[in-house]
């Protein structure tokens, strides 16, 4: 059995042995016994940005009595793109008593910043997404935008999170027709089975309130918008927010970090002021100033016990300034 008869979950998260072909000697050559080798043992991870990977943990000898591995180098990394082997037959190990997980735990415990989120996680679990995946990027489906006077159009989407009913994506490519969506923007979509029985996914572009440059000038509408969540927190009344909230313009409370050059600049004028008992602070009041180097801009996330939130404001008042 290989790949394309077996699909990504038979690799993902799991053992198996992939046959040492002319091609992979080259990303073996540092493990031991790789001179005596004819299989390669891996572990299957997602990587979004290039799709399914078989991380090498060790090369090994299949002989007619099974296999044989030699120990792995955690000096070193090496993988291989699903991709290449995807027509190669492969062994798989359910390691149900751990000793693989055991021997090779320390490339392993390396693999865990490719953890994807829970949300994102459960809809790997989703059989009925295979069809709209990527065959090699899992957690890209493509997705058909939908809206009145346009022709359904197929977008590949990455998969973000997860609602009660529908899933989050963002546009990995830029529609051919005017959505009013864009690559790289975020959209909700959901999962249908056509009259032909086959299931696709699909996000619906109509606005369901109309929403003008005039409705959004003092941020009333988004605020009611929020409101309205706050008190019945639904999936439409988000939706809604999210409508209003990707046209509108807000204010984020920031910390600014400035450069080491720029932040001398300032340490030594507070230096000066401190040593000099005749300067008045006060003369710094309104006093131009431009950056040299970049200056940072990080969000002043808020806490309530122990929820954290990303503060927005639709105007300078409701900020506090």
């Amino acid at each position: 059995m290989n790949y394309k008869n077996a699909g990504f979950r038979a690799f993902y998260h799991h053992f198996t042995a992939i046959p040492l072909k002319e091609m992979l000697k080259t990303s073996v050559k540092d493990f031991s016994g790789a001179d005596k080798a004819n299989c390669i043992l891996t572990y299957g991870y997602i990587d979004q940005q290039c799709g399914l990977t078989m991380e090498i943990l060790a090369v090994g000898e299949e002989s007619k009595n099974g296999f044989r591995f030699y120990d792995g180098n955690d000096t070193i990394r090496s993988f291989i793109r699903i991709g290449a082997v995807a027509e190669d037959e492969f062994s798989f190990f359910d390691d149900e008593d751990g000793t693989l997980a055991k021997r090779y735990a320390d490339k392993l415990e390396m693999l865990h910043h490719y953890d994807a989120s829970e949300e994102v996680e459960k809809t790997r679990e989703m059989s009925f997404l295979d069809g709209s995946r990527h065959e090699y990027f899992v957690d890209d489906v493509l997705v058909y935008l939908m809206k009145d006077g346009l022709k359904p159009e197929g977008c590949w989407t990455r998969i973000t999170g997860l609602g009660d009913h529908w899933i989050m994506g963002t546009l990995l490519n830029e529609p051919d027709q005017n959505f009013g969506y864009h690559k790289g923007e975020t959209i909700a979509f959901f999962v249908q089975e056509t009259d032909e029985k086959k299931v696709i996914c699909y996000s619906d572009m109509n606005p369901s309130q109309k929403i003008t440059a005039a409705n959004l000038e003092d941020g009333s509408m988004l605020e009611e918008a929020v409101t309205a969540f706050n008190n019945e927190r639904t999936e439409p009344h988000l939706i809604d927010i999210l409508e209003i909230l990707r046209d509108s313009y807000v204010w984020i409370p920031c910390n600014a970090v400035l450069s080491d050059e720029d932040q001398k600049y300032w340490n030594d004028i507070a230096q000066k002021v401190t040593d000099d008992l005749d300067a008045d602070p006060a003369e710094l009041i309104g006093k131009e100033f431009k950056t040299v180097g970049a200056t940072r801009m990080i969000p002043d996330i808020l806490q309530n016990g122990e929820q954290f939130f990303f503060p927005i404001f639709t105007t300078t008042e409701a900020m506090g300034g």
